[in-house]
């Protein structure tokens, strides 16, 4: 039986290829996920390409209406309004995700399947890197009534999507019941990999649009839907 009940019912039988892909059809955040799939695959020095990924997720997201991240937004003409929150981020970051983002083709595996493709020892010492980078955001994205941790993984999610999964208060509290990022990467590789196995496909290749093309991506529609 799956622990979070993910990709797995409660009787530990794997969710249908097909019901999977009708989840993704109805998964409201599809468009902005492609957008930062396709403009995180390579980070520039400045920020600009950072900057953009970020707003368009913490914005679609609901992020942007209150909390540390108010006012961020891109407009009609793709400029970044109130930025200056994201620009303290990649001051602080910036260097650690070119570091992350450059060995990712550098490894030679798949974008799409990166997590799956690297050995045990790899993923361990991606999975402390990204934890090393979480703790660096959250004095930028703590709350009022949030611990960071969601701002956190979802601006990482923004430019580093075949690597991080985006997950919410209710995801943190109620689903995965950690505060490691790291425990989080490890069991859905963990939880992708029995149902793979289970099913004889692919998760990345659920989405017929072929919009959600990552495995965070994908598994973050079933995580969502997860949430009590």
């Amino acid at each position: 039986m799956s622990y979070y009940n993910i990709l797995f019912d409660i009787k530990g039988n794997p969710v249908a290829p097909n019901k999977i892909s009708k989840k993704i059809d109805g998964f409201g955040y599809n468009l902005a996920t492609y957008q930062i799939i396709q403009d995180s695959k390579k980070l520039d020095g400045r920020g600009e390409v950072f900057l953009k990924c970020a707003a368009r997720i913490l914005s679609n997201f609901g992020m942007t209406r209150s909390g540390p991240f108010k006012g961020v937004e891109i407009d009609s003409n793709g400029n970044v309004n109130g930025k200056e929150i994201l620009l303290k981020c990649w001051n602080v970051i910036g260097n650690h995700l070119i570091e992350i983002r450059n060995s990712i083709p550098d490894s030679g595996y798949l974008r799409d399947r990166y997590l799956l493709e690297l050995d045990e020892v790899e993923r361990e010492g991606l999975t402390s890197r990204i934890w090393s980078v979480t703790k660096k955001l959250l004095p930028f994205t703590m709350g009022k009534t949030s611990y960071g941790l969601v701002g956190a993984s979802k601006i990482l999610f923004s430019v580093l999507p075949e690597i991080v999964l985006p997950i919410d208060n209710r995801q943190w509290l109620n689903v995965f019941k950690t505060v490691d990022i790291g425990d989080v990467i490890n069991e859905m590789v963990s939880d992708i990999q029995r149902w793979e196995q289970a099913t004889g496909k692919r998760l990345n290749e659920m989405d017929t649009q072929k919009k959600l093309t990552t495995l965070p991506s994908v598994y973050n529609v079933m995580a969502m839907d997860a949430r009590p």
